[in-house]
């Protein structure tokens, strides 16, 4: 039963959009009031500024004119394992109350190098906090094997593990957010591997370094974004056809503003709607 669930599991924002689309695509919900989140205490370490502990940012998934769902993304610490430096982040994603049929809580966790390359990777279905099921994905590049778990929590009992080779480094579902972050500047195509359901699949970016602008709610100017796009080659579940495009804040931050991702009846739009990082402002359009 729970690895055959977890298998609806892919990129982090995608799955929660595109279960809501075929579930319940007739929801209509009140528009969020667009604020900046306050603050607490922060470290931004020197040699990579995409990293700032303490970051949220806070996202409004969409279909066509429906708000669907909300993506949360928080950089919480870092520490050093095995010699390695790490960041630790964390992802929420919840649907909207009053959607029928649909309860969707899922809260991902990644560790992963300065370069965003996956260490280990925890996913939890959060919807009833009495059975939460889960999988972990621990990575060992010496032996190029990631070892996967299922099991329940807080029950406590392992319902699947074993281990599956690996030739390269991977991306998890959650580091490919941070992996883009770290590269969106470049004018260079990379392909990239992800660890998806047991198995690694190539995600291909193309790095642009298109100036443009997006439009947000959040701010009441233009904002000066980066664009790339790319396509991933596993399919994803409700439609997902693998093509997505990603619009960046054009400074040393590079925080995602908004990205588009196809779907078989359209795109789905997830759009920048609260942050706390401090000092920083949305860039305005360079005249």
């Amino acid at each position: 039963m729970y690895p055959s669930h977890f298998k609806k599991i892919f990129i982090c924002s995608a799955c929660i959009a595109l279960l809501l689309i075929v579930l319940a695509p007739t929801v209509t919900r009140t528009p969020i009031e667009a604020k900046e989140i306050e603050t607490f205490q922060y470290e931004i370490p020197a040699e990579n500024s995409m990293f700032q502990i303490g970051e949220e940012l806070q996202y409004n998934v969409s279909y066509s004119i429906f708000d669907i769902g909300l993506v949360k993304m928080q950089v919480l610490d870092t520490a050093t394992k095995n010699g390695i430096k790490i960041f630790k982040a964390k992802c929420y994603l919840d649907s909207y109350s009053g959607l029928p049929f649909v309860d969707l809580h899922q809260v991902f966790y990644s560790e992963m190098d300065v370069d965003a390359i996956a260490q280990l990777f925890v996913a939890h279905t959060t919807s009833k906090p009495q059975e939460m099921p889960y999988f972990k994905y621990s990575f060992d590049y010496k032996k190029y094997m990631v070892s996967y778990q299922y099991g329940v929590e807080p029950k406590g009992y392992i319902t699947k593990s074993g281990e599956e080779p690996i030739t390269d480094k991977q991306l998890d579902g959650l580091s490919l957010f941070y992996y883009a972050r770290n590269n969106f500047r470049q004018v260079k195509k990379y392909s990239m591997s992800a660890f998806v359901s047991e198995k690694s699949y190539k995600t291909h970016f193309n790095f642009m370094n298109k100036l443009g602008s997006q439009e947000i709610d959040a701010v009441k100017y233009p904002v000066e974004t980066i664009e790339f796009d790319g396509s991933s080659e596993f399919t994803g579940v409700y439609g997902l056809t693998g093509y997505f495009r990603g619009f960046f804040s054009n400074d040393e931050s590079g925080i995602p503003i908004v990205a588009k991702m196809k779907v078989i009846l359209g795109s789905v739009h997830i759009e920048l709607i609260k942050w706390t990082r401090p000092g920083w402002v949305p860039p305005k359009v360079k005249n």
